[in-house]
């Protein structure tokens, strides 16, 4: 056979095209899954601290007016698996629709009262692989290449 008679033959081959296209395909797949994963882990961990937070307001609005209301911190918490010191509680009172300096403000007997109890749970998600730029400028990660999130709760006692 001659070199034309080879080339030709080549040229009309086509039992390799699906390997290559393959090639090309594959790596724009894999970045795809692995960044729906990453997303879906995200995602989860959101809603792991949401329900945190739901769970720690639900012991408030299951017990009586308090002042203090600090033990929702370890509740929330041991619920989403962080420290206590990623949690805040924040309780406050309103009268007539303005935040008062304390819990235990009283409102005069004119002014509608309302007094009100916050849960916000904050941790760190740590995706799989960096995302480089797209990382930092879309999805507002950290420095250290991990986005905040946050899930937070709030329940008016009074």
């Amino acid at each position: 056979m001659t070199m034309a008679g080879i080339v030709s033959s080549l040229r009309r081959d086509e039992r390799g095209v699906s390997v290559i296209e393959f090639a090309f395909v594959a790596p724009i797949m894999m970045a795809l899954i692995l960044g729906i994963t990453d997303l879906s882990r995200a995602f989860a961990m959101r809603l792991n601290l949401q329900q945190a937070a739901n769970r720690a307001i639900e012991k408030a609005e299951v017990g009586t007016v308090q002042s203090d209301y600090t033990y929702l911190k370890a509740e929330a918490a041991t619920a989403a698996g962080v420290a206590a010191t990623a949690v805040a509680v924040d309780a406050w009172v309103e009268c007539d629709g303005t935040r008062q300096a304390t819990f235990e403000t009283e409102c005069t007997t004119t002014q509608q009262v309302a007094r009100y109890v916050q849960v916000t749970v904050n941790a760190n998600f740590a995706p799989m692989f960096s995302y480089g730029p797209l990382g930092r400028n879309v999805f507002a990660t950290a420095a250290d290449g991990t986005v905040p999130m946050t899930g937070k709760a709030a329940l008016r006692i009074q």
